[in-house]
């Protein structure tokens, strides 16, 4: 295998690693719902169309909890003090419930991953790869799910959604807290949403983006995902990773992503 040191591979997980709709991702969603009650005295139920979660009929692909949380909390009334205030609270009770949560009886974390998943992850780091999360979820949330699924030994740190709204913010997170010592100057995204491509881009990664969300490949070419495949399985996905992180410089070198991102904090 081709050993690729000091390139970075920063991973989305719902939709990505984890079957959309999955136990993992309605436990997820459930804790999110109850804390939301707690927060507000009113439900705040979510669907799944078609693969798609949707809350009060707004298509959540992409959002961040904290952006969730936000959406929901105004639409219950709060003013955005309120908000500010409520916010880290709410993160802290939908975390805590998850943590202390009893899974469907027979139900085992792994079987919720898709497929290729842990095989993607495994050969990256033999490769030499820095691995990392860009993810949404709150970090909390996203070391709960990687436990359950059996990765956690793989990704531990990155990028979470508990504290912006914006996933640009998220994946320029993952890149400061995984890149290797010196700022690696390659590096890729993986991901199912446009979202996910666009904030690759802004961060200097390339992306790769994957099929198995609710986004089709037109809609994940048309915004600008460097190359589209139906999933981690294989080996051309595999073949994919390694060829992107070394082509990441053409969006931007990821020290100046590194030093824009520790300039804004």
């Amino acid at each position: 295998m081709t050993v690729v040191t000091g390139r970075l591979a920063l991973f989305d997980l719902d939709g990505t690693l984890v079957r959309p709709g999955s136990v993992l991702q309605r436990m997820h969603m459930d804790a999110m719902a109850a804390a939301l009650v707690t927060a507000t005295g009113s439900a705040a139920p979510f669907e799944y169309r078609g693969g798609e979660l949707f809350h009060h009929g707004v298509n959540l692909a992409g959002f961040t909890d904290a952006g969730t949380i936000r959406a929901a909390l105004v639409l219950a009334g709060a003013t955005e003090d309120e908000v500010a205030e409520r916010m880290r609270e709410v993160v802290d009770d939908m975390a805590e419930r998850l943590e202390g949560a009893v899974p469907p009886k027979g139900w085992y974390g792994s079987g919720d991953l898709l497929p290729g998943a842990r095989t993607a992850l495994e050969a990256l780091r033999q490769a030499g790869f820095a691995l990392g999360m860009s993810t949404g979820n709150a970090r909390r949330v996203a070391l709960w799910k990687m436990r359950a699924a059996g990765l956690a030994d793989l990704l531990y740190d990155g990028g979470f959604g508990d504290g912006t709204t914006e996933r640009e913010d998220v994946t320029r997170a993952g890149v400061i807290a995984c890149a290797p010592a010196g700022a690696a100057q390659a590096g890729v995204l993986v991901g199912d949403t446009v979202r996910d491509v666009t904030a690759a881009h802004a961060a200097g990664l390339s992306c790769l983006a994957v099929t198995t969300g609710a986004a089709t490949a037109e809609e994940l070419r048309a915004a600008g995902a460097d190359e589209v495949v139906a999933g981690l399985a294989g080996g051309p996905a595999l073949e994919s990773l390694i060829r992107l992180a070394g082509q990441s410089a053409r969006h931007r070198p990821l020290s100046e992503a590194v030093n824009q991102a520790s300039g804004e904090s």
